[in-house]
């Protein structure tokens, strides 16, 4: 059996130890204490991300400020394992993610927000997410809609914007690269391969794929904080947010990963 499928069956098996040993735990916490379960699931999280492989390097500082309105790139069910890892925030999600195998239950159990995108239920998709905002809670946003290559970022939709418009809230854009393979720089073709982009490819084929390969180094850029008072619109809030997120991606390959520090 070749060395890759080793790593993979390896790796399958120390994520079905992990969910032997400590959903039970995960379940007893969110039934007793949300907030405390919710805390415990970023860490469960981490071990997942860990056991197939991925790698984070973080750069930029966390916002403090509650809430706030967390925006990134999209590219894989991965992001989830990635910012979950650390971003104190639920997800927001179409509502198809619910019934994704494993990732769909993960996501549900971190409170993640369901959606409908279409256009005629944003109104109430926004009501919706206005309602968590006001208790002080921070959400995660994919504004692209869909997930993309990994090699670019798709335009970002301005509609879920409006909720930061119109209560204030601060927004703060993230780029997340998958941007290294055993320490070198990642080729463009296993960018692609990590993105789950294609409706062809299942997702837990795709897994299988991508837990056959080494280490991968994800850098995950925190931008400066956007303030919507210093915006004319939502559409602005959004391009802004496009942009310095589209950079972030750019600028993720302009420095040697090996002189990128490596934080979790």
């Amino acid at each position: 059996m070749p060395r890759a499928s080793v790593l993979a069956l390896w790796r399958f098996f120390l994520v079905i130890l992990v969910f032997i040993a400590f959903t039970p735990l995960y379940w007893i916490l969110l039934k007793v204490n949300q907030s405390l379960g919710f805390r415990f699931g970023r860490f469960y999280l981490s071990m997942w991300r860990k056991c197939i492989g991925h790698q984070l390097i973080i750069k930029g500082e966390l916002s403090k400020i509650k809430p706030t309105l967390f925006v990134s790139n999209h590219s894989s069910y991965v992001d989830i394992l990635i910012l979950g890892t650390f971003v104190p925030a639920r997800f927001v999600a179409k509502q198809e993610v619910a019934k994704w195998p494993i990732m769909g239950w993960l996501a549900t159990r971190q409170g993640t927000i369901y959606i409908d995108r279409n256009r005629n239920a944003i109104a109430e998709g926004t009501d919706k997410l206005l309602e968590y905002l006001n208790k002080g809670e921070n959400l995660i946003l994919f504004p692209e809609g869909t997930t993309s290559d990994g090699c670019r970022v798709l335009p970002f939709g301005s509609s879920f914007f409006d909720i930061a418009m119109k209560n204030n809230v601060v927004v703060q854009p993230i780029t997340v690269t998958y941007a290294g393979w055993n320490g070198l720089p990642m080729p463009r073709i296993l960018r692609k391969m990590c993105g789950w982009f294609s409706p062809d490819v299942d997702l837990l084929s795709h897994l299988w794929r991508i837990a056959q390969w080494g280490t991968v180094q994800v850098i995950v850029e925190l931008h400066p904080l956007f303030k919507p008072t210093a915006f004319a619109s939502r559409k602005e809030l959004a391009q802004a947010s496009f942009q310095v997120v589209q950079e972030g991606l750019i600028g993720a390959f302009a420095q040697p990963l090996c002189e990128q520090k490596s934080s979790v």
